[in-house]
């Protein structure tokens, strides 16, 4: 007898657990119905970019970034203050819940303060996209640069070649890292590089580009020092 009440307990227990996740997942039965590729084509792309996003990839929800409310399918209750996070200006606090040394590099940048003086400068979404999210392409940036460094507007208009210089510096870097990080047997040097790198990475997001132009050069030429000695010790293995 109190086996079968245990079988009973633990049917219940899946029920409820399966119609927990089935609430869970409103949003994502909603903006994946086909209907709204005709009612809302915008919304139901924006879902697709998404479940092949590394956000999506990485299982987060849409309440991460949105807020709302993920389970309920009553529509108001659902989109209640869906867009506040997302709005232009709170974007960098919304993407710095996760991506804090980013956004604490950002946050101390020209481009910041006019962000939040007058809302007439580039977040996180103008370079990296809102749901897509794809590897970010150095012409790519390059060209978001010039929609405001140019000759026409006078302001700073040598900043997308800067950019465009210290990025493809960068991404040779990636190359020598790859490498270092797999071969390397010096493991302690390996993560000191690889803290260095991230350090990098962060401080891109001031847009200093004297400083991260000096600094790259200089964890790119530790790269090739790194690599060198980790083809050294191979052949001598």
């Amino acid at each position: 007898m109190k086996a079968q009440h245990l079988l009973i307990l633990i049917g219940l227990l899946a029920v409820l657990l399966s119609s927990s996740l089935a609430l869970a997942d409103a949003c994502v039965d909603c903006h994946k119905d086909p209907k709204l590729k005709v009612q809302n084509p915008k919304l139901f792309y924006y879902y697709e970019d998404f479940q092949s996003s590394v956000h999506g990839v990485a299982e987060l929800d849409c309440v991460d970034c949105h807020g709302g409310d993920a389970e309920t399918t009553d529509m108001e209750k659902a989109h209640d203050g869906v867009l506040d996070p997302v709005a232009f200006d709170q974007i960098p606090v919304t993407c710095g819940e996760c991506h804090d040394q980013q956004r604490d590099t950002f946050i101390t940048s020209e481009h910041y303060r006019i962000l939040k003086d007058d809302g007439l400068a580039p977040n996180c979404v103008t370079c990296h996209g809102a749901m897509e999210m794809d590897f970010i392409f150095v012409t790519r940036v390059k060209n978001t640069c010039s929609f405001c460094h140019n000759l026409e507007t006078g302001t700073l208009p040598g900043v997308p070649d800067r950019a465009d210089y210290v990025l493809n510096k960068i991404n040779i870097m990636k190359g020598y890292r790859s490498f270092v990080n797999t071969h390397a047997a010096d493991r302690v040097e390996v993560q000191n590089l690889d803290a260095s790198y991230e350090d990098l990475i962060a401080r891109w997001h001031r847009f200093d580009l004297d400083e991260v132009e000096v600094d790259a050069k200089t964890l790119l030429g530790d790269y090739r020092k790194a690599k060198a000695q980790a083809m050294k010790d191979r052949r001598n293995n």
